[in-house]
């Protein structure tokens, strides 16, 4: 790799250049700008010290981008009026350099590429720069430009590629240390918008006095940037007590002198002072103060106290910071920022007793029909308002304040929820993910002392109960259902179904006592069966009953007592019609074997003595009946479930701002 140093103008100490493409390099004794012009350095005077910070990229770390290896050479420190923020120089080898930009926990790797001609003042700067002597000096006209066309929301095409702004900020350079491509002058302002694209696609356009740059590359997690050589950080990969970066003096809290111990240095753009409630911005050299203490805020205790470390799926988090907020109708609800130097910041966020676990995300998901979409899983709108900051303490990545508003959208896809805030006055709109995660869970991660309370009511993400079992009877029931309907087949198939007694009747046959006995007849078998009783008459706008008794023959006792009767009428009204029948059954269960007479008391009205009718047995045969009684049995309980399943879904969008009753209910499912 290049490497060579030059002597400091200012303290002869030696100033190396890392790579080719530097020309541009901070001394490391006295920190003067040294710029190299051919074999020549120039002073350009001295830069302020840096922050400290907490970074585990140091100049010398080396990773990887889409499989392409670079080492870190230098590193601007890039401020805002809310906060700042780390941009890596990377040299990727044979004059190819570009840009890693590492803020609230995401890097962006960008490569400096010739703007296009659509970009607003493109046309103009190829004008001006066209005409002999080159562009006039344009003050602070280019700002107001970036500005004007970077407004959130806004889309460029680049390349092919259609990018949105997500947020636009008036920038000025902090400071700088080891090699840089440009000279890096401390306080030069630009107007700079971040761009997301499909595929986590980033961009970046600047406006400055010096003209219009554009950047384009990807965000990128930590993991994928494969980096070595990384710096140590104390209380995370060493237990030694480090001195800060560059011998930074410690920060202290401009009302009260208390020293600001920062768990998130260099990410942390704001902190709550532990001694005098004040909030401080610690994203640049000289802290100010932003905020005095509220009086609301003395002696609050969240539940999980600033400092304590946890586990969640897998990685350890600190609590740095916690933000208490509420909505448009007063509800309020706990939010902690969790912090690990290597994965970045999270947040557990908790409504009586509900926790959610939620982070970033890279890129705006793509909406179809209005609904968000992430992993091919749409996500429903349930709510839109403001949200209200009311308490502040810890540290955080933006200047927090108390009253500070956002305008909040939650989606949700039940246990994950989705959620887009915007901040008017930051101009910035961001995206996050969650899951909703057990309170228990939470208490163990961070040993939290005490019981985890029980969740009171019901969440807008909270995992449906009844919905892991239903998932089971998706499977479950179809091959219970199989299973019943394939034995009533077998069951049906094995039944003998035989006629035992067939025999024709005329009412002139009852006798005097009102009743026709029949000849005796033998239901086989060896076990109790179901017979069927057929009655057959050609009964005309008139009915017949019959009350027919079997009689055992062997005993006289009457065994079993069936009614069984026809009706039908018919006539032409309007049109003919007919309705009733002339033949009915009616199956009898369990009647034992043995042999049997019939004793047959009919009815009918008007009577007709030349009528006759038929009456049937038969022996064994499949009750249908039970079977739909099984299958009715079967679906029950899916029905129940599914009733308490559609029960919890309802009383979930009750509280929904897109709930078609708008009603909330706040009773816990049992």
């Amino acid at each position: 790799m290049y490497a060579f140093s030059h002597e400091c103008p200012n303290c002869g100490a030696p100033v190396p250049f890392a790579s080719a493409i530097a020309v541009f390099a901070v001394c490391g004794h006295c920190r003067s700008s040294v710029v190299r012009r051919d074999a020549q350095v120039e002073l350009m005077g001295v830069q302020a010290q840096l922050p400290p910070d907490i970074s585990p990229i140091q100049i010398g770390t080396q990773g990887s981008y889409e499989g392409r290896p670079f080492t870190i050479i230098g590193r601007v420190r890039v401020g805002y009026r809310e906060g700042s923020w780390n941009e890596w120089c990377a040299d990727f080898g044979n004059g190819l350099w570009g840009w890693v930009a590492e803020a609230q926990g995401f890097y962006m790797v960008s490569f400096e590429v010739e703007p296009p001609d659509n970009l607003p003042g493109m046309a103009e700067l190829r004008e001006k720069e066209s005409r002999p002597g080159g562009p006039p000096p344009l003050v602070d006209y280019r700002l107001h430009q970036g500005r004007e066309a970077l407004k959130v929301g806004k889309s460029f095409e680049i390349a092919g590629t259609r990018y949105a702004v997500r947020d636009t900020k008036q920038t000025e350079i902090l400071g700088s240390e080891g090699s840089l491509p440009f000279t890096a002058v401390p306080g030069r302002a630009a107007v700079s918008g971040d761009l997301g694209g499909p595929g986590r696609a980033f961009a970046n356009i600047e406006y400055s006095n010096e003209g219009i740059r554009l950047f384009t590359g990807h965000y990128c997690t930590f993991d994928e940037l494969a980096f070595r050589d990384l710096r140590s950080l104390p209380g995370w990969t060493t237990k030694e007590v480090e001195t800060t970066r560059r011998q930074a003096d410690a920060l202290n809290c401009p009302t009260c002198g208390a020293a600001l111990n920062l768990r998130a240095a260099g990410l942390s753009m704001v902190a709550h002072c532990a001694g005098c409630g004040s909030l401080v911005d610690t994203s640049h050299p000289a802290v100010q103060l932003v905020a005095t203490a509220s009086s609301r805020q003395q002696g609050f205790k969240p539940v999980i106290p600033i400092g304590t470390r946890g586990t969640l799926h897998g990685v350890e988090y600190e609590c740095i910071g916690y933000l208490r907020r509420r909505d448009n109708y007063g509800f309020g609800w706990d939010e902690f920022l969790l912090f690990n130097p290597f994965a970045g910041f999270r947040w557990l966020v908790m409504y009586q007793g509900h926790w959610s676990f939620i982070e970033m995300l890279l890129e705006e998901p793509p909406q179809f029909f209005g609904m968000p979409v992430i992993d091919r899983q749409e996500y429903r709108p349930f709510s839109v308002g403001r949200a209200e900051v009311v308490y502040v303490l810890g540290e955080f990545y933006w200047q927090v304040r108390h009253g500070e508003r956002t305008e909040v959208a939650d989606y949700i896809a039940p246990p994950r929820v989705l959620s887009s805030e915007k901040y008017p006055e930051l101009t910035e709109v961001t995206w996050s993910s969650g899951e909703y995660i057990a309170g228990k869970e939470v208490h163990a991660a961070f040993r939290l002392p005490g019981e985890a309370p029980e969740p009171v009511g019901l969440y807008l993400n909270q995992p449906n109960p009844h919905l892991e079992k239903g998932r089971t009877l998706k499977w479950l029931l179809p091959v219970l259902a199989g299973v019943f309907v394939l034995i009533s087949l077998v069951a049906a198939a094995t039944r003998s179904n035989e006629s035992a007694f067939q025999s024709s009747f005329a009412m002139s046959q009852v006798g005097t006592n009102g009743a026709i006995v029949s000849e005796p007849f033998e239901l086989k078998g060896s076990h109790a069966q179901a017979v069927e009783f057929s009655l057959q008459a050609g009964v005309n706008n008139s009915w017949l009953e019959t009350e027919i008794d079997l009689v055992n023959v062997d005993t006289g006792q009457v065994e079993r007592e069936i009614v069984v009767g026809v009706d039908f009428y018919s006539g032409n009204d309007d049109g003919p019609w007919q309705e009733g029948s002339q033949d009915r059954s009616v199956i009898v269960p369990a009647v034992p074997p043995g042999k049997y007479r019939l004793l047959i008391e009919p009815n009918m009205d008007p009577p007709n003595p030349e009528l006759s009718f038929s009456v049937g047995v038969r022996r064994d045969v499949m009750v249908w009946s039970n079977v739909w009684l099984g299958i009715i049995a079967l679906m029950a309980y899916p029905i129940y479930r599914w009733m308490r399943l559609s029960g919890f879904e309802t009383r979930r969008w009750a509280m929904s701002d897109f709930s078609p009753s708008g009603a909330a209910e706040d009773e816990d499912d049992e």
